[in-house]
């Protein structure tokens, strides 16, 4: 992936994506359609699949942005940068934080295009890629997956970076990043906040205790100094009573041998 602003705007991209896909609500997959022909062998194939057309993607994630607005304000857009070349269409989307700029594009999806001179293929090709492309920049599955059926369907998992850039975030007070910590969550995502918590009361407490060592051990030193101090101070007065002391009886005896 690319990225484009200024790296210190990274954090926020993270976190605000981390935001929108949490409430990304996976989109039903209402169409259906059949794919047949024949392997290399020639044996001849053929099954069902169903999926969530682009339209159906692009509301998902569109929803998401709505639901997360912060003052009527999206905190992420995202637009299409499509390549229609002579072997294949590319497509790559282009995710763009509204509060600083920053953008980042996903890599990029290609397929080849055996539809070259029919701009109605070609055009279905596109829209192909287009959903492809955005669903994996928002963690959707749009297509039935053959390994994962019988499995409960689930919401994109935030990713552990954009969780610690939320959870940064929520730290310095970031009404967002607020807001969604104290939201529901998956078991998942709930665990690692709580891990999140967990680490981070320890961190304190044991720099509340470090700071309350270095405390004490400011103050022996200093009541240490003191005694020294006093000691050093009255071994100083001693010696300077004495030296008066005589300074005085030197000062008779020259008095007395001038008369």
């Amino acid at each position: 992936m690319q990225q484009y602003g200024e790296e210190k705007n990274r954090a926020t991209w993270a976190m605000h994506l981390g935001i929108v896909k949490a409430a990304i609500k996976q989109p039903k997959k209402t169409h259906n359609v059949t794919v047949s022909g024949y392997t290399k062998k020639g044996k001849p194939y053929s099954y069902d699949f169903k999926y969530a057309d682009l339209a159906d993607v692009d509301k998902a994630v569109m929803d998401a942005i709505r639901d997360t607005e912060e003052d009527g304000k999206p905190l992420l857009t995202y637009m299409f940068d499509i390549d229609n070349g002579a072997d294949g269409v590319s497509v790559q989307t282009l995710i763009i934080d509204t509060t600083t700029g920053f953008m980042v594009r996903s890599n990029k999806v290609w397929f080849r295009n055996a539809n070259v001179g029919d701009a109605q293929g070609t055009a279905g090709l596109i829209s192909y890629a287009k959903r492809y492309s955005l669903s994996a920049a928002f963690g959707i599955a749009s297509e039935d997956d053959e390994d994962a059926k019988g499995l409960p369907q689930q919401g994109p998992e935030v990713d552990d970076d954009a969780l610690h850039a939320i959870w940064h975030a929520y730290l310095n007070h970031d009404p967002a990043a607020t807001d969604w910590i104290h939201k529901s969550h998956d078991a998942e995502t709930a665990n690692k906040i709580i891990q999140l918590s967990n680490n981070y009361k320890k961190k304190q407490q044991n720099a509340q205790k470090a700071q309350r060592a270095k405390e004490l051990k400011a103050k022996h030193d200093k009541a240490r100094d003191d005694a020294i101090r006093k000691i050093v101070d009255g071994t100083t007065d001693d010696k300077k009573s004495e030296t008066d002391s005589g300074e005085t009886k030197q000062q008779d005896l020259f008095g007395d041998i001038l008369g």
